[in-house]
């Protein structure tokens, strides 16, 4: 079945990439925005389905998530975690450019989820630019945060060794 394989391959995916969390000295940063991301993906993925806007009908672990939790907690979190740390030190029309690079692959991968295996089902009017957009959103909604975090990191000097940006990091 190829949803299973798809589900199996998202986890191994995820297990593979685990160490670009730690790519960057900066862990205490990425760790805690990957759980927050997926946790931000849990709550729209399970509002949607709950609205009858999304279904899943092929699932990892069925009788226990009615969301995609394999896409939403693993594999959507690295996602938005390596949009963020390409971005790390753009101004805005350079970030604007990088959503687009890294939004567009990641709609059309839902959109042939939806179209061409049984593991997503997009209901009620929900269509495949709602998705897209929504994708937008979420990479949006993570880089503001990373901003509030940055922001509060060095107006506070919170010792994580992490690049402000456009100074180097001064070496001690």
């Amino acid at each position: 079945m190829l949803e299973k394989f798809i589900y199996r391959m998202g986890i191994v995916i995820a297990i593979i990439s685990f160490p670009t969390l730690f790519k960057r000295s900066s862990y205490k940063l990425w760790v805690p925005f990957f759980i927050w991301n997926g946790f931000v993906n849990v709550l729209f993925n399970s509002y949607l389905v709950k609205t009858n806007k999304v279904k899943y009908p092929i699932r990892f672990k069925p009788r226990i998530f009615k969301i995609n939790i394999v896409y939403d907690v693993l594999v959507c979190p690295y996602l938005s975690i390596w949009y963020c740390q390409s971005t790390y030190n753009d101004k805005l029309p350079t970030m604007i450019k990088k959503l687009f690079l890294w939004g567009i692959p990641q709609g059309a991968y839902e959109i042939l989820l939806e179209r061409k295996t049984n593991s997503l089902r997009f209901k009620r009017g929900y269509e495949w630019y709602h998705s897209l957009f929504l994708v937008f959103i979420v990479k949006i909604l993570s880089r503001l945060a990373l901003e509030l975090i940055k922001s509060y990191i060095f107006k506070n000097r919170v010792q994580i060794k992490m690049k402000p940006p456009n100074q180097k990091l001064n070496e001690s």
